[in-house]
């Protein structure tokens, strides 16, 4: 799935986000994750921030993009 910024607002289209969350949802201690991981990598205050080539691979691969969330907010705990 190609995405692209909408060019009003600057930033990912709703439908896309609600589609990411749908993907990356769970309890509230993933959800912190993926919003530490975005905002210390892609200083993204949230999911509407995301490049849109990260918000591609995101679509493509959510439990590699987890892992990788996972890693950075708890790398003692094993995934």
């Amino acid at each position: 799935m190609d995405v692209a910024l909408n060019p009003e607002t600057g930033r990912l289209p709703v439908d896309v986000v609600q589609h990411i969350h749908r993907l990356l949802g769970g309890d509230a201690h993933v959800e912190d994750m993926v919003l530490q991981f975005i905002a210390d990598k892609y200083a993204a205050p949230n999911l509407l921030y995301l490049p849109p080539h990260v918000a591609s691979q995101i679509i493509k691969r959510p439990a590699d993009f987890l892992r990788a969330a996972k890693q950075h907010c708890e790398p003692e705990l094993p995934f």
